[in-house]
Parts: structure tokens; sequence; C-alpha cells
């Protein structure tokens, strides 16, 4: 046996090699940093393009907007709303802003800010920079922060704007002119000015008017020991790293970056560990008491309130006068409005002629979205939800009204499907899927339009391979509907079935088997008038998605949805007095994870999309979360999923058609200018008779078979460069 005084000795020396290599590393970086400032210096001596540039405008006017949202009628549906462009940070006589998001802001972003006796750079700052790329690198789990001091920050929003590239020469630039900005101003001023810079919305310029927009309160005051205040500070504190993502992310990465906040400000004794504990406990729970409520209308009625969100929001990213009243002219019907309120809500009279129309559980979420096919014009938002905005952010699964989409119509367009291709509707297996149709039954090989019409799973994962991911890609582009995927990824076989998107994305796409293959992007906002006159606007964008051919090809199937033996009879606007010939319809279920609790037979998402030559409409009924099935809807049998999307959908039709005549499909003879070549293993399955499905079948299982050897070739390879850098890492 080995002694352990022996053990002991061993393990010294592995320590030792340790502190070695940590040793080394760290003059690695004293070394760069050294060299990076001598060379900045270097180049200071002779040439700072941007010196002149460094002046900080001491600007202490409150910018503020004052909106008037009418419907297309000229009625009001929001009235004097203000919103603040800009709310100036003092410091003097003392600050405006609380200690705690001063002293949260600095321990995240440059916590020698204050005590350093260097100008504008941190040496230790750009050494721990160094060091945590290099522990990421080895695998380490770090906290990455960056080497930036406030100083460099701010020059890189003051000369560079968005244009910053993060090049060797950029830092270099920003380096230098930190230290001649340290030099003019003393770090009060400093941090006023940055604070008065950051653009943590696109909406707003400085902290206090992001805080305002986001929270509805401008920081000024903090009770440290809230914890309801403490997580918006933790939250604020910790934005300027990646806002975009953050806040449209808020629910994951927002979150995530909360706690990461709150673990900081613990360490640094800003709090208590149980204000801590409990802030931790607040951003894990689904709480109203941390959301963000940038659009949270105050006085705003609440059927108008998803509408004027999606305005508002459409207004923040445009480039609109200051310090002026604005009135908005938009496409909805304020009356319109209020019945779609009500069909959210399910306090709508219910047809006589709709069967099962009614909610399971009134605490359900909702959602509603219509716009018009030719225009894009959205004509009705609504939820009854107290999230205004759960139309067109809530990412939910689309379920099987995604098929007509991502799987068929690239499939017609590309593959050369038709109606009749002879398609497997029996279960199957795709790596470990195993892909399954709604009630595990199996129907053998069945037509195309028969399969799509009864939404077969088997199927859809079957018209899905037929394209690759740039043909799919230039159906989804157009679609509006590609940049759900996951940051551009491939596409999976899973997503044939199930795909991540909202109510207003939803009812977009559809609309082009209503206009001939072309979505126009959709919007609200008709005219902008200011006191100094009215403000152009350009075009809605159009584009075609599919040719003349596909989206005909595409509403004949469709049809069959709500035809007598469609998953969808009693889902078409017929049972409330429309001819079957004037709309399509496709409907969708998602379904929990094994591991939620009771979830057997309940779904997460109920969704119908429709599509006519006048509306293109979406209505979702769901679980509030993705981990309780306590208010999911029941989605099998088929009689009782219906129940509510039946409902929603079919009053909505029935409201916004109202004034309307109903027209047939027209479709044109255009095509498309796109490569048409198809994925080399694509069988043209409308030659091909029954009996040779089975042959298909094992030439699709020796494609995977040799896909996944080259799989597992390159994990080997993978894991044998993992051993060698843990191996040098331990030596």
């Amino acid at each position: 046996m080995v002694s352990k005084k022996k053990i002991k000795k061993k393990r010294k020396k592995v320590n030792k090699r340790r502190h070695l290599i940590w040793n080394i590393l760290g003059m690695v970086a004293l070394l760069l940093v050294l060299t990076a400032s001598i060379g900045g210096y270097v180049i200071s001596k002779r040439y700072s393009p941007y010196s002149s540039l460094l002046e900080i405008q001491d600007i202490n006017q409150k910018i503020t907007q004052s909106f008037v949202i009418l419907d297309k009628n000229d009625q009001p549906l929001d009235e004097n709303t203000v919103v603040v462009k800009f709310d100036p940070i003092q410091h003097e006589p003392k600050w405006n802003v609380d200690q705690l998001y001063l002293d949260t802001l600095i321990a995240v972003e440059d916590n020698s800010f204050y005590t350093r006796k260097t100008k504008g750079y941190s040496i230790k700052g750009t050494m721990g920079a160094v060091v945590s790329q290099v522990k990421r690198k080895l695998g380490k789990d770090v906290v990455s922060r960056g080497g930036s001091t406030i100083e460099q920050q701010l020059v890189k929003i003051m000369v560079f704007g968005t244009n910053n590239k993060n090049t060797v020469s950029d830092k270099i630039v920003q380096l230098i002119d930190a230290r001649k900005l340290a030099t003019k101003y003393d770090r009060d001023d400093i941090l006023k000015a940055y604070l008065n810079e950051l653009r943590l919305t696109p909406n707003t310029v400085g902290v206090k008017a992001a805080s305002i927009e986001l929270f509805g309160n401008d920081m000024s005051k903090i009770d440290s020991k809230d914890p309801a205040q403490v997580v918006q500070v933790a939250f604020m504190a910790g934005l300027g790293q990646s806002p975009s993502v953050y806040i449209q992310d808020f629910n994951k990465s927002g979150k995530a970056r909360t706690r990461t906040i709150l673990s900081i400000m613990k360490e640094n004794s800003l709090i208590s560990e149980d204000v801590y504990q409990k802030s931790l406990k607040l951003v894990n729970s689904d709480k109203e008491e941390f959301t963000l409520k940038s659009y949270k209308q105050k006085g705003t009625p609440k059927e108008y309130q998803a509408y004027v969100a999606k305005v508002k929001d459409e207004l923040s990213q445009l480039n609109l006068p200051k310090n002026t009243t604005i009135t908005v002219k938009t496409y909805a019907d304020g009356n319109q409005l209020k019945e779609l309120h009500k069909i959210a809500t399910g306090s709508y009279p219910q047809d006589e002629r709709l069967p099962n129309g009614y909610f399971e559980h009134k605490e359900s979420v909702t959602g509603i979205s219509a716009i018009d096919t030719k225009t894009g014009h959205i004509v009705g938002l609504a939820t009854n939800s107290d999230n205004p905005l759960i139309p067109y952010t809530a990412t939910r699964s689309s379920g099987s009204t995604i098929k007509p989409l991502l799987d068929y119509a690239p499939a017609v367009e590309y593959a050369g499907l038709t109606p009749d291709t002879i398609q497997n509707g029996s279960s199957f297996t795709i790596g470990d899927w195993k892909v399954k149709n709604y009630g595990d039954q199996n129907f053998g090989n069945i037509r195309a339009s028969y399969a799509l019409g009864l939404s077969i799973n088997t199927a859809a994962v079957e018209a899905f391979q037929m394209t690759n991911d740039q043909q799919k890609n230039s159906m989804m582009e157009p679609f509006g509907i590609n940049t759900y995927n996951e940051n551009g990824a491939s596409y999976r076989p899973e997503q044939a079935i199930n795909y991540p998107t909202n109510v207003l994305a939803l009812s977009s796409a559809f609309s082009a088997f209503g206009n001939d293959g072309v979505r126009v992007e959709p919007t609200t906002i008709k005219s902008i008038q200011t006191d100094s006159g009215p403000i152009k606007l350009s075009e809605a964008e159009s584009k075609r998605a599919m040719s003349s051919s596909t989206a005909k090809t595409m509403v004949s199937m469709l049809k069959e949805v709500t035809g007598a033996n469609g998953s969808e009879p009693y889902g078409g606007p017929k049972y409330t007095g429309f001819d079957q010939e004037t709309y399509v319809m496709k409907s969708g279920l998602s379904n929990f994870e094994s591991s939620v609790p009771n979830s057997s037979n309940k779904s997460p998402d109920a969704l119908l999309a429709m599509a006519s030559p006048e509306l293109s409409i979406a209505t979702w009924i769901g679980s509030p979360t993705y981990v309780d099935a306590t208010f999911a809807p029941t989605s099998y049998p088929h009689d009782t999923a219906n129940q509510a999307r039946v409902y929603l959908m079919n009053s909505t039709f029935k409201v916004m058609m109202e004034g309307r005549e109903p027209k047939k499909f027209k479709f044109g003879k255009e095509k498309l200018v796109r490569d048409t070549k198809s994925s080399d293993i694509i069988p043209e399955l409308d030659k091909i008779s029954s009996e040779n499905l089975e042959d298909i079948t094992i030439k699709n299982k020796e494609i995977d078979k040799k896909e996944s050897e080259k799989y597992d070739s390159m994990e080997k390879e993978y894991m044998k460069t993992i051993d060698k850098l843990n191996r040098t890492y331990r030596e």
C-alpha cells in the first residue's frame, strides 16, 4: 500500500505544478498587458484619431414623447401615453439613483473603479479577463467578466457606437482614449456620463429611462431589504452585457443573468444572505413581482392593451421626434378589439351551431391574432393574460400547425410531392426518436392529402425529410418564422411536428396560402402625425414564399383538414355560416415532458391557424407553464381537445368577417426562381407503388447507419482531443 506521506507528497508536487502553470499564465497575461500599454503609449504619442470626440456632454433635460393612438375610425385606443426617452443622472449635490445600484454596477463591471491608481485601465482586470478565458478554454466553470474599465466602455459608446468590432486595434484605441478621458475628468463625472450613455432598450437612452420602461420606476430609491426591488437592481446592473438577449429572453437568459448578479451582490456584501435567498426564490418563481412591465399601459382599457403594446413596439423601432405629441392611426377597429377580448376571456356568446365550444379551465392562457391576408395589416390581437405581449412574443410549440409550412409546402415545391403521393402512415424510428401518430395509430400506406388532412405525424416527418435545410429555409424565411429556429441551426426532424413560434407569426405565415403564395410583413401602423406634419412610412415588404402552383396544391390538401374525414371536422367556420371553399385550416397540439406530473392526455399548447383570401387568424390556448399540467387543455380524445380552440377560432372569424364578403381562393402562374436541387436521398414518391415503400425504408436505414458511423468517428476524435488536453493540464 502507498503511505499517506507519499500521497501527500505527490499531491504537493501536483499543486506546485498547477501553481507554476497559473504563474506562467499570469506572466503571459501581464506581458500582453504591458505590450499593449507600451504599444498604446507609443501610438498615442503619434496619433489618436478620436481625441476630439472625447468631450462629456452635460445634458440635464428630460426627453419625452407623448403618443395618442387611434383606431381606423379615429377613436382613441390609448390617449396621452408619455414615454420617457431620457432621464438624466445627476451626482450633485447627491446621486439621483440609489447607491445599491451604483455599487452593484461597479462590482459587476469594474470593481476597482474608485480604488485603482491607473487612469482609464486596470492591469488586474485585464489579467483577470485573460485568466478567465484560459480557464473557460480548459473547461472550467467560471463567471466570465470582461477586462474593460468603465472609462473604456464609455469610450466605446462615445466613439464607436454600434460600429465597435472588438478588434485588437479598436481595443488599443479604446485604451489610449480611456486614459485621456480619465486624465481629463474625475470618476464621478465619468460614471455619470456612462450611466447616461447606456443604450439598454431600443426606445431609451440612459439607465433611468430604461428602468422606467422595463420596471416602471427610475431606481432613485431602493429598499435593499425588499427582494422585489433587489432583483430589479440585479437585472438592471447585469443588463449591459447583452441587453436585447436578456430582455427578449427574459424568463430564461434574463433570469439566469439576474441570478449571477445576485451572487456577486452577496459576495461583495451588498445584500445579506437572507435577502439573497429570498431574492433568488423570487427569481425562480413565476410571480408578477419580478417581470418586465415595459408595455404595461396604465389607464389603457384592458381590451386594447395587447394591440396597443404591439403598436408601441413598432414605434420604438422608428426614429421619431422628441418632446412632441405624436398621433398614430392604426388598422384596428376598437369595437372589434372589444369583441376579441370577450372571446379571449371566454365570455363571448357561443354560437349554437358550434359543438363543444367552451373553456375547460378559465386559468388557461389564450392568444388571438388576426391580420388582413392581402395587406399584412394587423387588425386584431387579444389575450386573457395580464401580460399583453402574449400574442406576439410568447414563444410556444406550434404542434402540427407547422406541418403545412415546414414539411409539406417545401416537399411540394422542391421534391414534387402531390396530393396523391403515397406516404408512410405507420410508426418508425429516426435515431433515438420513435415517430408516433395521435393515439398511437398506424395507417399503413396513405395518400399525402389524406395524411395532412388527418394530421398524421409519420407522413409529415417523411415529407420533412424530402428537402434540405436550404430549401426549407427558402420558405421559412419569407414565411417570417425562420428566426424562431435556434440561432439559424439546422432543422431537426422533431421540428416537423413541434416548432417554436407565436400566434402573430403563425397567422402571418398562413396568410401566404390565401395570397397566392405571397406574405406581406405585418404592421399595426397606418399613419403617424406630429406637430410639424406627417411622418413618411416605408411600404410593407412583400415576399413570395412559394409558387402559385404550390399555394394551389397546399390549399387543396388543407381543405381535407376540416372535411368529414379530417382531423378538425368541427374546426372550420362553416359552423358559423361560412362556405368551406372560402378558408383553409390546420390544428396543432404539443406534449409535456414525461417528467411533468399528471400530464397524461394533457397538452401545454392547443392551436388553430387558418387562412382565407380576406383574413388569416391564429388562436392558442395553453398551460401557463410547461412544468405544471393543472390548467392545460385535455388533448385526447379529439372532441375534448377541440372545445376551446374551436370556440376561439370560429368566434374570431365570425367577428372579424363582419361586413366582409367571403371570397374563393385565386391563384396566378407565378414560379419561384430558386435552387430546385433536392437532397440526394429523395425518392420520386409519386411514381412508386406501395410495394416499393419497404425498399425505401431499408435505403433510409442504410443512410442513417452511415450518418451514425460518421458521427461516432467524429465523437471518438473529439474524445481523444479532450483526453490530450486533460493530460496536458494534469502534467
